[in-house]
């Protein structure tokens, strides 16, 4: 194989011939072994850490057993120094994480946001907020989506940390890489288990050794491990036991810098992402009839208005601000409270009084009386129930009490009176949409049947997001959302509902205002004691007799809705808005690649992913694992039996196999090397780029070994010489880097 030996062919082929190396002879199993478990300890110490530091529950086993798995398949081919094969198995892993990101999309991104939620609900308790975002999962099983989650973020982990430690392996970036994500539970005061913390210490002590060595784990670092580990857990105990949790609450001061971004986090609870990009967002509550452009809303948590009131019905509640007459591209003009406009609705109004004061009328209409306190609500509206009685309206100390007369849902007496025929008008803007929009989904019929057509369309065809995106230009608002963006939050889904509705020939205007579910009574409702039922409320209700309720409302229940003409039963509510958990989930590459899928998006490859999570998460998992132990336990043995071979050779030959390693090791790793033609050049050109130490003394006893019948040298002892030059060139830069960079 080289000129040296070719020389003395014909005079002994037997001592001169060199043995091709195999590839497990290339590489140090154990330098890779330690080096994996460097990469396992950091990465699941800060991926599982975090969780746990949440209290988030996920499958740890499966976590360590795929970490481990990819730091030492990673480890191993990298040992070997062959740029092919590195980065063949890089690639490898690349497709993995590839596939996972795809066939796992939805589980990823629903154990992101599972993650995301739980973070929002330590948050919220940590400043005392009562409500904030909360996203939609797409996969129900938490469990599952985040245990997904932490293998691919871990698998991401692995990667970088992998290239980290055979390049410049410095501290300071692996401790950039696996400290971050412990900010966040460290602001909110969450402390990982012990275990996580001692893993990645264990981690950084390695990392620190190995920073003398070049980045490459030496023959000590074996032995050094187990040791740190040991060292690591003594420091963390008697650090806790010295200084305990409540002491060091106590002892260590409050960050100035905790206290500059309190605000800030408040902001981040309460809105979540929204609060990264405060400029391109609206504000929640009642914006009297402007339609923001901005790409998203970001709603206000806290309360706008207290009502107490006696539920009557297990629908919704409106409580009504603003009307809505013509429509002028991004805005609303409001309609007039008296006159022609009929804004409050007088003429149903004195229909229900009548009914109600009518013999055994209280049999088939209600009366009642609610109080609104506005505290964070805008102050240029009042905020009241539909059918109030406006002669009968008191405000003290800005509580506002109203007489009403609920909506029963059956027909009240018949009105003679046409609505305001600019409740017909559909501007020139969005004429063109609207029109275009009908005839393609093919509304007709009766007013009802009509209704229950739009709110389908929408629910069919149209997401509901308080993150439409930004539009840019003056296109008009009302046709981008019909046939471009098709997807918005309420004011997008009232205002595109008003025009389909006079459309097709009915009256309809704009309303905006709060509303609260009957889930929103029960959920944080509160009872007053001591009030008479029968002073607020007395007649018909669909629930029966119930009680004062208290119920604060804050400013993100601020809505949009319709209101259409029946001519039997005057203005009735017609909310076209579909529920926002068919479509508020926001997928987690939103921040880096593209905006929300559909509903159709969502349920792409939904089998595949039911079939792999299945598999990921079964029995499966313990056959992949007892195949890998059965594995290495085979590499073992068959290591183990090569070495008891080669033990039994003679002396002279084992002198030469011992250098061939050597000779390989370096021939494989730069070309340059097979250029030098006899033992004198290959040896001063390794001293040189190898640094291998192989003295003059060394290398007359080689000399002796491959062309003098006697050795006087102890060849075992210049074995285990050799085997450490072998080692020295493993762990020094200087080749790995020029081949890192080829």
């Amino acid at each position: 194989m080289y000129t040296l030996f070719r020389k003395k062919e014909k005079e002994n082929t037997a001592d001169v011939s060199l043995v091709k190396l195999s590839d497990s002879e290339k590489y140090d199993f154990f330098a890779a072994l330690a080096k994996s478990l460097i990469l396992f300890a950091l990465v699941y110490g800060s991926v599982g850490g975090f969780l746990a530091a949440f209290e988030i529950e996920f499958h740890s086993g499966l976590l360590m057993l795929s970490l481990f798995v990819l730091g030492f398949v990673l480890s191993v081919t990298y040992e070997t120094g062959k740029k092919w094969l590195a980065n063949l198995t890089s690639l490898a892993a690349l497709l993995v994480f590839a596939y996972l990101a795809v066939t796992s999309y939805w589980v990823i991104n629903s154990g992101y946001y599972y993650i995301l939620n739980r973070i929002f609900d330590v948050a919220r308790e940590y400043f005392d907020i009562s409500g904030g975002m909360e996203y939609t999962l797409a996969v129900e099983d938490g469990y599952a989506a985040v245990t997904t989650f932490a293998v691919f973020l871990g698998m991401v982990g692995i990667i970088l940390l992998n290239i980290q430690l055979y390049n410049k392996c410095t501290l300071f970036k692996v401790m950039f890489l696996t400290l971050t994500p412990y900010v966040i539970p460290m602001y909110f005061e969450c402390s990982p288990p012990l275990l996580y913390l001692i893993l990645m210490l264990t981690g950084y002590a390695a990392v620190m050794l190995l920073s003398y060595g070049r980045g490459r784990v030496s023959r000590q670092m074996r032995y050094m491990l187990p040791a740190t580990a040991a060292v690591v857990v003594l420091l963390v105990r008697a650090a806790a036991f010295i200084v305990p949790e409540i002491s060091y609450t106590r002892i260590v001061p409050q960050s100035m810098a905790k206290e500059a971004s309190r605000k800030g986090m408040e902001r981040f609870a309460q809105y979540g992402m929204l609060a990264l990009f405060p400029q391109n967002t609206a504000g929640s509550g009642v914006n009297g009839g402007s339609l923001s452009k901005g790409s998203a809303v970001m709603p206000s948590y806290e309360t706008a208005l207290t009502v107490r009131y006696t539920p009557y019905s297990f629908g919704s509640v409106y409580l009504k601000a603003f009307t809505g007459l013509d429509y002028i591209g991004t805005l609303w003009t409001e309609a007039e409270p008296e006159g022609a406009e009929d804004a409050r609705m007088e003429l149903e109004l004195y229909s229900r009084q009548r009914q109600f004061e009518e013999p055994d009328g209280a049999a088939v209409q209600g009366a009642g009386v609610m109080e609104v306190e506005q505290s964070k609500a805008g102050d240029g509206f009042e905020y009241r129930p539909y059918y109030t009685d406006y002669d009968r309206i008191e405000e003290k100390d800005g509580t506002f009490t109203y007489h009403y007369y609920p909506d029963n849902g059956t027909s009240v007496l018949a009105v003679s009176r046409e609505p305001y025929i600019r409740y017909l008008n559909v501007p020139a803007s969005c004429e063109a949409a609207v029109r275009q929009v009908c005839e393609e989904a093919g509304f007709g019929g009766t007013q009802q049947a009509i209704s229950q057509q739009i709110i389908r369309y929408f629910r069919d065809n149209y997401d509901y997001t308080l993150r439409p995106g930004f539009y840019y230009g003056n296109p008009d608002y009302i046709s981008h959302f019909l046939l471009e963006n098709r997807k918005g939050y309420c004011a997008h889904f009232a205002s595109a509902a008003t025009m389909l509705f006079r459309q097709m020939g009915i009256p309809a205007r704009y309303v905006e205002g709060y509303a609260f579910s009957y889930a929103n009574v029960v959920g944080s409702g509160e009872l007053v004691e001591g009030a008479d039922y029968s002073d607020y409320y007395s007649g018909y209700s669909e629930m029966g007799e119930t009680a004062l309720i208290q119920v604060e409302i804050p400013e993100a229940n601020a809505h949009a809705w319709v209101e259409i003409f029946d001519r039997e039963r005057g203005w009735i509510v017609v909310d076209p808005t579909p529920p926002s958990s068919e479509g508020e989930t926001t997928s987690f590459w939103d921040a880096f690649m593209r905006g929300q899928g559909t509903e159709a998006d969502r349920t792409l490859g939904a089998d595949i992913l039911g079939g792999y999570l299945e598999n990921a998460l079964g029995a499966a998992n313990y056959v992949f694992f007892a195949v890998f132990v059965i594995a290495v336990v085979v590499f073992a043995a068959v290591r183990m039996v090569r070495r008891e071979r080669e033990r039994r050779l003679p002396e002279r030959e084992r002198v030469k196999l011992a250098y061939r390693r050597l000779q390989g090791a370096a021939a494989g790793k730069d070309k340059e090397f097979r250029t030098q033609r006899t033992l004198k050049e290959q040896i001063a050109w390794m001293r040189e780029n190898c640094r291998v130490e192989i003295t003059e003394e060394q290398e007359k006893a080689l000399y002796q070994a491959f062309f003098a019948k006697d050795i006087d040298y102890d060849c075992d002892k210049l074995c285990t010489e050799l085997r450490h030059s072998l080692r020295a060139s493993h762990s020094s830069g200087c080749i790995f880097q020029r081949f890192i960079v080829k």
